[in-house]
């Protein structure tokens, strides 16, 4: 399956220094995210892995596109009741990220259409990067 870098990943990975420029595909095999060079990155589904690449794919840019917009709702800690335990049955994670980019994509989108009929936050600032095919 194939990753792309949707924000610039360079520093430290698995297998080294990396400094790979937005739009860098990588290979995701096993659950880790491999550079074009072969070296590993990072696990998919670490805070790396998330703050820097998506699959690529239709359903991978769209949700990248909804958590961009979600990250952005709710930094300015308004709508912290959102993640209350009661609201989250079965979930030991409370972390409000992993909360959002867990969720299965039907949910996701949901979710997101049901926080975006609320306020009015643009995706405008978000559209540049994330669009783009």
């Amino acid at each position: 399956m194939t990753y792309t870098a949707h924000k610039r990943f360079k520093g430290k990975g698995i297998g080294g220094d990396f400094n790979l420029p937005y739009g860098t595909k990588c290979r995701m095999e096993g659950g880790l995210i491999y550079a074009p060079d072969g070296r590993c990155v990072c696990v998919a589904t670490s805070e790396n892995g998330w703050e820097h690449f998506h699959e690529d794919s239709v359903v991978g840019n769209e949700r990248h596109r909804m958590l961009q917009w979600l990250y952005k709702y709710y930094s300015s800690g308004e709508h912290g009741e959102d993640f209350a335990e009661d609201k989250w049955p079965g979930v030991t994670n409370f972390y409000w990220k992993n909360l959002l980019r867990t969720m299965p994509t039907g949910k996701l989108t949901e979710y997101y259409n049901e926080r975006r009929a609320s306020c009015s936050i643009t995706t405008s600032s978000y559209t540049r990067s994330y669009t783009q095919t």
